[in-house]
């Protein structure tokens, strides 16, 4: 939103409908001060995580807040595919969902139907921050089917082998691998380096070209973003706060001498 608190156009969806790369920051931490910072770094658009996370509601709200004025697209991971969170972090305003996994055609489609107003879905219409509080309903009504942003996980192998289905449902804007509970599902947790993971990986992407939908990663940092690039993922996250925090503290730590030097030296 901006600094009246209007809603500016969805960069994000308009972006990934272009064939445009967009760079993503993942935001774990429960602080408005955090989402203030990421927000006014250059990147594309910010992950608020309620699945993995303490962040509350009421914590998604402050944080969408502190976002207001920066040229940012917001989007909230959900804790799961309900139709009931879905709706509640929708009317706090958000630009995008993320609904986490989504293994076959029809929990796509309860998912779109979650996201979409009568007679397309069957999201309840409310009153809160992304109504503009009252001042915008109108305007949110009229609008919010196509501004707001849909992407699924694909994190289950599951979902691979039913990707092409998935992909065929109206009104998913993009969709974001998931590695980690991916090899999970193949018996091999952790291993997202692993040839079997890559090579799903490698069909979703596939199938995401051929349904010219926008394929999403979370890479380890620069270098792998790049490599997925070209490989032709356009959704990037790059990196999650509390491991640039973790990163920059501990590499600042290790440049220090702490050997003082030696008397009359």
């Amino acid at each position: 939103m901006n600094a009246q608190g209007g809603r500016n156009p969805n960069r994000l969806k308009r972006d990934l409908a272009a064939g445009k790369v967009c760079i993503g920051a993942t935001i774990t931490m429960n602080s408005p001060v955090v989402a203030e910072l990421m927000s006014r770094l250059g990147y594309d658009w910010l992950w608020f995580e309620t699945e993995h996370t303490t962040v509350t509601f009421e914590s998604t709200l402050t944080m969408l807040q502190a976002t207001n004025g920066a040229d940012i697209s917001t989007v909230v991971r959900v804790p799961w595919n309900d139709k009931v969170m879905i709706k509640r972090i929708l009317d706090a305003g958000p630009d995008g969902i993320i609904i986490p996994l989504v293994n076959s055609q029809e929990e796509a489609e309860a998912a779109v139907r979650a996201m979409k107003y009568p007679p397309w879905g069957e999201r309840g219409a409310g009153l809160s921050r992304a109504q503009g509080y009252g001042l915008t309903m109108g305007d949110y009504l009229k609008t919010a089917d196509q501004e707001v942003t849909t992407i699924l996980m694909i994190e289950h192998i599951k979902a691979v082998n039913n990707i092409d289905a998935i992909l065929m449902v109206k009104g998913v804007d993009s969709v974001m691998i998931g590695a980690l509970d991916l090899s999970g599902s193949m018996g091999i947790l952790g291993q997202t380096t692993d040839p079997r993971v890559e090579e799903a990986i490698q069909t979703v992407l596939a199938a995401c070209k051929r349904a010219h939908v926008p394929c999403g990663i979370v890479t380890g940092g620069p270098d792998d973003a790049n490599k997925r690039i070209q490989q032709g993922f356009t959704n990037i996250i790059l990196g999650l706060d509390v491991l640039f925090l973790l990163g920059a503290a501990k590499g600042a730590l290790e440049k220090v001498v702490r050997q003082p030097p030696a008397a009359g030296g």
